[in-house]
């Protein structure tokens, strides 16, 4: 990926009291006021975040009602600075700007009360002054032609921002970061196949990337025989994401593994309604839309005690996309009252086409000797399946259990991510 890179020189000349020395000085003539300030450059995103930015330079401005500005500048990358000799006061208006090659990375602001002859620690959050473009997708198996590279390009005033597509198991994603905001980009991405050869393509002019606003985009993928819809939002302040989608067709379920069983709480604890609060759920990782009529999830506890769910006729899952089914406490797609998942050890078969068609079958147990070989499950916990490991599905490594306070998932998600 390719960022922008910016911060520069600063000089003091024409600010009362000015003070240089790498961050230390006195305002001129007696004790004053100490301030020992950490700068705290806030994520875009927390769990992709580095920990430290790339800066070059500070400038600290500090203001008050008596008092004549006072303004610091130093080069260098250290986030934490130290300032002696300020005038006391309640109304210190702090300000802080971190550069890059001369552009403003980072501003942050706060007010702080100053006391005579005593340090003030303080913390000062530094918002950024860029945008970042994220987007995460999932490949549906049984394509013509597997997508194996791509790029997402960015064109504007402000220059040009690209980032190549990252392919983990059946999910690409895109990362572009430090994107100049409030600015128009003609927006334009394509996939291509293990030789290079483009296979989908969006493009579209005069797109508006907004500085700390929500926005939506919509593009259209042109594939080399049909056509799918880009669904592009810029979601959380200075964050962008893209959800994309394939041509699909409406059709019954034809092979395994087209539907799979995605997760399940088999054993809710009293504060998420006991057994009215289980549900499990599936999900479509074909390129069609798929109907359930006719299908059903079947369960077995053993000794021949076997019960099953027959899916409504109208359930249809999208390409890419989950339902969710649940007893009458959950806030499912579908609901049941006459079926219910057995809270220790069970086998999970989806079934379609009279039973002829088995989609996905699987094992669960909560016994530590079964750890090898069933699914984990335990009464409180989700049982949820990786989305970077959708392939290996069958293996109880590929499952994780999670808190429930989120609720049933809408999408896959990593277990470590």
């Amino acid at each position: 990926m390719r960022g922008l890179r910016v911060g520069a020189a600063m000089a003091c000349a024409g600010f009362w009291g000015c003070i240089q020395d790498g961050g230390r000085g006195t305002t001129g003539g007696g004790a004053g006021a100490g301030l020992r300030l950490s700068l705290a450059p806030a994520a875009l995103l927390k769990s992709q975040a580095e920990a430290i930015p790339e800066i070059d330079s500070v400038r600290i401005r500090i203001t008050g009602e008596d008092m004549a500005p006072i303004e610091f500048a130093r080069g260098g990358d250290s986030l934490t600075v130290d300032l002696e000799g300020l005038p006391a006061g309640d109304d210190r208006l702090v300000s802080a700007w971190l550069f890059r090659q001369g552009k403003i990375l980072y501003i942050g602001k706060g007010q702080f009360a100053f006391r005579l002859e005593a340090r003030l620690e303080a913390s000062l959050r530094c918002d950024p002054q860029f945008s970042r473009v994220v987007s995460r997708f999932h490949l549906p198996v049984g394509l013509p032609a597997p997508i194996r590279g791509g790029q997402l390009i960015l064109k504007g005033t402000a220059g040009e921002y690209s980032a190549d597509l990252d392919v983990v198991d059946e999910f690409g994603s895109f990362r572009v970061d430090e994107v100049p905001g409030d600015i128009r980009y003609q927006v334009s991405m394509a996939l291509t196949d293990s030789a290079g050869r483009q296979l989908y393509s969006a493009d579209r002019a005069d797109v508006l990337l907004p500085l700390g606003e929500e926005a939506d985009w919509d593009l259209t993928l042109l594939p080399t025989q049909a056509s799918a819809g880009l669904s592009l939002g810029l979601a959380a302040p200075k964050q962008a994401l893209v959800r994309t989608g394939f041509p699909a067709a409406r059709r019954a379920p034809l092979h395994a593994g087209e539907i799979v069983v995605s997760g399940f709480y088999a054993a809710p604890a009293e504060q998420d309604s006991g057994s009215q609060g289980e549900w499990f759920s599936v999900f479509n990782r074909s390129a069609d839309t798929l109907a359930l009529s006719g299908c059903r999830l079947a369960r077995d506890r053993g000794a021949g005690a076997t019960r099953s769910y027959a899916f409504p006729s109208q359930a249809a899952l999208p390409p890419g996309g989950s339902l969710v089914f649940g007893r009458p406490a959950v806030q499912a797609d579908y609901a049941y009252a006459d079926f219910s998942l057995v809270n220790t050890a069970s086998s999970l078969l989806l079934l379609c086409a009279g039973d002829s068609l088995l989609l996905d079958s699987l094992r669960y147990s909560s016994a530590a000797a079964d750890s090898a070989t069933a699914l984990p499950m335990k009464e409180g916990w989700i049982t949820r399946l990786s989305a970077t490991e959708l392939s290996q599905r069958a293996k109880p490594e590929a499952w994780c259990l999670a808190r429930p306070e989120a609720g049933p998932p809408r999408e896959l998600a990593d277990c470590n991510p």
